[in-house]
């Protein structure tokens, strides 16, 4: 959930499957022709209520968009979108010729919040005639794109973050508390053990922890090593070095 999300679904008579960003990164050969969106992410500073996305259409045929925003939460540990009036966006709905871009207008609506705010927009291809498929199926590409709305008076201030490891049976999860008021995305989490060993949880990108709220995500890695003393590492906001946060002791 570094900037956006590119899902790749597929829309059949019994079931619709959305493929994990993973995935659709494994089948990037297909999914270099059609929609792009750009930037990856979007920052609406308290003194500029509008910014862009730009839609481009890379691949053969023409095809057809919708853009929505959702209020972008989390809670118990789960992400939350929800419809919000605080955001407009302006076409919502467009169609792109063969080589065509569109700029997307996103347009904050009232006053900028008093706490960093989080929101998603989505981006959906939507199917047409023209979508090449076997017959039933059509193939579509969605991508999620986090949008932060600066606080009133300026930046935001820096995440103010605590973790804790908790178990269910013998699977670890993460928990990250933000008590500041600026999001936090976390990348290259690790534990450094009390013997000095390094234990990777998280290569690469694990997510975002939202301003003011709380998130936890489950590890792929063996639950023991957890349980003894130790720090907690992670780069943060795309900083270069690592940092050590907080940690809690565990939750069993």
């Amino acid at each position: 959930m570094g900037g956006d999300r590119r899902e790749q679904i597929v829309r059949g008579p019994v079931a619709r499957l959305a493929l994990s960003a993973a995935l659709a990164a494994a089948s990037a050969p297909a999914l270099a022709a059609g929609l792009q969106v750009t930037p990856t992410s979007l920052t609406l500073a308290h003194d500029r209520p509008a910014d862009a996305l730009w839609l481009s259409n890379t691949g053969p045929a023409t095809l057809r968009a919708q853009v929505r925003v959702f209020r972008w939460s989390q809670a118990d540990g789960q992400e939350r979108l929800d419809p919000d009036p605080g955001l407009a966006i302006s076409p919502p709905m467009l169609e792109l010729a063969p080589g065509a871009r569109q700029l997307v207008r996103v347009i904050r609506l009232g006053a900028p919040p008093e706490r960093e705010g989080a929101y998603r927009l989505i981006v959906d291809e939507l199917p047409t005639a023209q979508t090449p498929a076997p017959p039933g199926l059509q193939f579509v590409l969605r991508y999620s794109v986090p949008v932060f709305l600066a606080p009133a008076g300026g930046a935001a201030g820096a995440p103010r973050l605590r973790a804790q490891f908790q178990f269910e049976g013998e699977r670890p999860w993460l928990a990250v508390d933000n008590r500041g008021d600026r999001r936090a995305q976390l990348a290259d989490v690790a534990f450094v053990d009390a013997q000095g060993r390094r234990h990777p949880l998280a290569p690469g990108l694990l997510g975002y922890a939202l301003a003011g709220q709380r998130m936890r995500w489950p590890l792929q890695t063996a639950a023991e090593p957890l349980h003894g003393a130790g720090e907690l590492k992670a780069r943060i906001n795309g900083e270069p070095t690592e940092q050590a946060l907080a940690l809690d002791p565990p939750a069993r």
